[in-house]
Order: C-alpha cells, then structure tokens, then sequence
C-alpha cells in the first residue's frame, strides 16, 4: 500500500504507473465536494482516471480540451478531496503528476442543510443523458445500450422505499464488480422518483371517477 513517501517518489521513464489500491469508498457530503461536482468536466475527468491514473496533459487529451484547463478542474477536485496525486514520473525532463480518484466508489449523502438534492441529482442525470449520446453516436446504439426503461406504478411510500433499497443494493453489487482487464467500462443508472403532478392528477381522477 502506498504512503505520503511513495507519492512523491520521482519514478524514472521507464517505469509505468499503476493504479494504487484505493479505499473502496468515501461520502461526498460537503458543500465543497457537491460544488466541485458541479461542473460537468470535473465529473467527466473523475470518470477519466477511474480505472488508470493520468496526467493533466493525457486526460486533457482524452477530454479534447486544454491543458491548463484541466489542470484548474483537477486542483479544484483535489482541494475538496476527490483526486489525488498518486504519483510522479520524470517524462522529458520534467515530472509529470499522476491524478487518481482518492477512492472506488462515491457515496453521495444528501442530508445537507447547504444544497439541494433535487439539484445534484438533475446534474448527474445531465451528465448521464451526454455520456449515453456520446455512446450511441460513437457505435450504431446496439451494443451501446444494453437496456432501458421507465415504467411507473401507483404505489404507497412503503413500497417506493422498497424498490429504492433494491435499487441501491444493485447498484452497490455493479459498483462492487472486479475490474476485468480485458473488459469494457459499463455505466449503470437507475433513479426512482414522483412522477411530475401532471401525473399524479391523470391518476386521481381515474380514481374519482371509479368511486362514482
């Protein structure tokens, strides 16, 4: 396991970097975390090094933006505890920083009395949405999209917390998976939430009418 020491080590050229054993996860529950993650290049750069560290340089190239840029997003992640510098490689001469997530998984807490939970989650859906566009544009949309659905149901609070906690608890089994080196990177996503009023009023008055 690496410490503060190996971090800063000066690796010479010849020697790649390897992903370090990160923890399995921490909580994003400050307003600082939820702010850095307001941006959606940041979380495009958090999904970057997910699985490989990289430079400022290689994941502004992977990103197709500048440089300088990322390197900006990347102090403002560090700042709030989201990357980390794992380590540091001589590359032409000057030594290159290597970025990691400073963990596996994100554990987003909404309990905040500093920001809306409605907001974070519209943004990550955001983010989802663009990142499965780029996908299907990238393929023709049949290997891309494995499946998808959003049917609704009329049900009591019990049994929305129900599926909630099945939700959760499949998403923590797809977060949980090994990394195959030989496979390719899957995203899951999966939000349960009350339909819009316009809704909620179609199925009252379906209700009232079979009252009558």
């Amino acid at each position: 396991m690496s410490d503060h020491s190996d971090e800063k080590r000066i690796l010479p050229e010849d020697v790649p970097v390897t992903m370090p054993e990160l923890p399995l996860e921490i909580t994003v529950n400050t307003a600082q975390q939820f702010k850095a993650l307001g941006e959606p290049v940041r979380w495009r750069i958090i999904h970057t090094i997910r699985y490989q560290p990289a430079t400022a340089k290689q994941i502004a190239d992977t990103l197709q933006s500048a440089p300088g840029t990322i390197g900006h997003h990347l102090q403002v992640l560090e700042a709030a505890g989201l990357v980390k510098v794992v380590a540091r490689r001589l590359t032409h001469g000057i030594v290159a920083k290597y970025y990691a997530r400073t963990a596996r998984i994100f554990c987003f807490d909404f309990s905040l009395e500093l920001t809306s939970a409605a907001s974070v989650s519209l943004d990550m859906i955001t983010h989802v949405r663009d990142a499965m566009a780029e996908s299907i544009n990238a393929g023709n949309g049949k290997d891309e999209i494995k499946t998808a659905s959003a049917p609704s149901a009329k049900i009591s609070a019990e049994r929305a917390e129900y599926y909630r906690m099945r939700l959760d608890a499949l998403a923590d089994d797809f977060l949980r998976e090994e990394p195959d080196p030989d496979g390719q990177v899957y995203k899951l996503f999966s939000t349960l939430f009350k339909a819009p009023p316009y809704m909620q009023r179609h199925s009252m008055q379906e209700t009232t009418v079979k009252d009558e």
